[in-house]
């Protein structure tokens, strides 16, 4: 049985940092990582400021910050922003309020390939 987005956001790992063996994306050999999990994604989105649009690169550079690591993979920074996305777009599908929500949308450009998933899903929900 497929797993629902909150199972997939409920049984992620924490948070960990690792030490780059070798060069991946822009990230070079021998920095530290952080493998960030869709908890501390949402948090990072919530302590934002009200109305701040978020880039990828800008999310990945402040958890990096916090965690005190060089930088933030962006692959999995990418997956876990969509199981945090797909999470709050359900409860929105539920019937739970933009205003009692994490605001995804302000870190998930509607023209990006997340964005577009998202949107093409339930176009009246996206808040923007």
């Amino acid at each position: 049985m497929a797993r629902t987005w909150q199972q997939r956001y409920d049984s992620a790992r924490p948070s960990y940092t690792k030490v780059n063996d070798k060069k991946f994306a822009d990230l070079e050999a021998g920095t530290s990582v952080l493998i960030p999990s869709p908890a501390d994604i949402e948090h990072e989105i919530a302590e934002a400021e009200p109305g701040t649009a978020l880039t990828l690169t800008e999310l990945r550079h402040r958890l990096a910050e916090r965690h005190d690591a060089d930088g933030t993979c962006p692959v999995m920074c990418g997956m876990n922003l969509r199981i945090v996305a797909e999470v709050t777009f359900e409860a929105l599908d539920a019937g739970v309020p933009a205003e009692q929500l994490t605001p995804v949308w302000n870190a998930v450009d509607p023209s990006s390939n997340l964005g577009t998933k998202l949107a093409a899903r339930n176009p009246d929900l996206w808040p923007r």
